[in-house]
């Protein structure tokens, strides 16, 4: 007999455990969040979870963003219940009241009360389908939405069991953090075996595919999202050939496997700007970044050290460079970094030309820190000033990212660069600086942050 219809391979434990969920939410409303790094496979998650919920006569409302979806997720979420029109004709009261909360929606968001209207409308429709029977509301990237928390409240009502997920880098911030804390569930979905990739991708690729992969991809290898992706790549550019008898082989084994440019990790990338490609390639020609050469770096490629400096915090945010530390990573793996050096081949080039990637990569052992020397007071960004003023001021990275607009450990970034380019070892040296005048704060009364 078949695997059962709606299976997801590797997940199928997850799918068992939410099987019952929509029936166990008659009394109170439930909400359940899929958690995982992108292309981690929560979405097809949620889509067998949803066939198996209609076959067992369960509704199920699937939301789907779009741009009209802007305002606090609800047009996305009216959009959703209009497509369930057909099953919700047996309370005429309800479509009363789903063609009033159309109307509405449509209306000015700026108009008094139009907010509360609209929380106070969508909660009397859901407490309404609830009744109806059991229903499953599906919300993909619920972080997506303008108010996840709140749409969240008026969907989970007596009868609806909301099924969200949330991407890991989305997972820290206050709107998400907020929605994994009201969850009656959170699933984290860890990455797949080999042998269940093995399974995802077919039985075509000979293990000689497979091995190559693992090495390409690192740490994404276990991300069927990515995984796909790559093996997809490498079908539409005819790398895979007959092996004869041993599976599918790649036609050129020394050619580096690249992450496609569709992938979710080079798009959030490109989305920095063409720097973000452009840094990230010059971490995979330099097989890592250390602090120190940032600004070997930045002249090299004929960029602005500061803006160099701010993508390279984005990068470390998005995952597309990782390490122990801040002051010296590395590309998360050889595919991301043979995208990035295939979409700014610039970069390669100009590190080379300048002796970087010489120097860099002819060091033989552990990567060391070149040596400090004397130098002018480092100039400080707006930025970097107001955080050195709130160091003083006894404040932590916390309530230092809170009062900027930060993340905490982009705080924490600032800070370690700044350690580096001053010289200084702790938070009370890099005060002591500031306040005897060894440091140029001038970008704090009004130039570039």
């Amino acid at each position: 007999m078949g695997r059962e219809q709606g299976s997801v391979e590797g997940r199928d434990d997850v799918l068992a455990a939410l099987r019952d969920g929509p029936r166990a939410s008659a009394a109170r409303g439930r909400s359940v969040v899929l958690r995982g790094q992108a292309g981690i496979g929560k979405t097809r998650l949620m889509e067998a979870a949803g066939k198996r919920w209609r076959t067992d006569g369960i509704r199920v409302i699937d939301v789907r963003w779009n741009a009209a979806g802007a305002r606090h997720g609800f047009d996305a979420v009216l959009d959703a219940v209009r497509r369930e029109f057909s099953s919700l004709r047996g309370d005429a009261g309800l479509i009363d009241r789903i063609a009033a909360l159309s109307r509405l929606c449509a209306s000015p968001a700026d108009a008094p009360g139009w907010a509360s209207a609209v929380i106070a409308g969508f909660g009397e429709v859901f407490e309404r389908i609830g009744a109806l029977g059991p229903t499953a509301v599906l919300v993909d990237d619920a972080a997506a939405a303008a108010d996840p928390l709140m749409l969240m409240l008026v969907v989970r009502r007596p009868g609806c069991l909301v099924l969200s997920s949330v991407r890991d880098e989305a997972a820290g911030s206050p709107a998400a953090a907020e929605l994994l804390a009201l969850a009656d569930d959170v699933f984290d979905l860890e990455p797949l075996s080999g042998a269940h990739v093995a399974a995802v991708t077919g039985d075509e690729l000979g293990e000689d595919v497979h091995r190559s992969l693992r090495a390409a991809l690192g740490p994404l290898y276990g991300n069927p999202g990515a995984v796909l992706a790559a093996v997809r790549g490498l079908r539409e550019r005819g790398r895979l050939v007959d092996g004869g008898g041993g599976g599918l082989v790649l036609a050129d084994p020394a050619e580096p496997i690249a992450l496609p440019a569709a992938h979710d990790l080079p798009r959030r990338v490109r989305e920095l700007g063409p720097l973000g490609p452009r840094m990230l390639a010059a971490a995979a020609t330099l097989d890592g970044l250390d602090i120190e050469e940032l600004p070997s770096v930045a002249e090299a490629l004929g960029e602005q050290l500061v803006e160099c400096g701010r993508i390279v915090d984005r990068l470390v945010e998005l995952g597309a460079l990782t390490g122990d530390s801040w002051d010296d990573v590395a590309c998360l793996c050889p595919a991301l970094g043979a995208w990035a050096e295939a979409a700014d081949p610039d970069a390669p080039r100009a590190l080379r030309a300048a002796g970087v990637a010489v120097s860099r990569l002819s060091v033989p052992g552990p990567r060391r820190p070149a040596a400090r020397t004397e130098r002018p007071a480092p100039t400080l960004s707006r930025t970097e000033a107001r955080i050195v003023e709130m160091v003083g001021a006894g404040l932590t990275n916390r309530r230092i990212g809170s009062a900027l607009n930060l993340s905490e450990k982009t705080v924490e970034g600032y800070l370690t660069r700044l350690f580096a380019r001053t010289g200084c070892n702790s938070r009370v040296e890099l005060v002591a600086a500031n306040l005897h005048g060894r440091l140029d704060s001038g970008a704090a009364r009004g130039f570039a942050a």
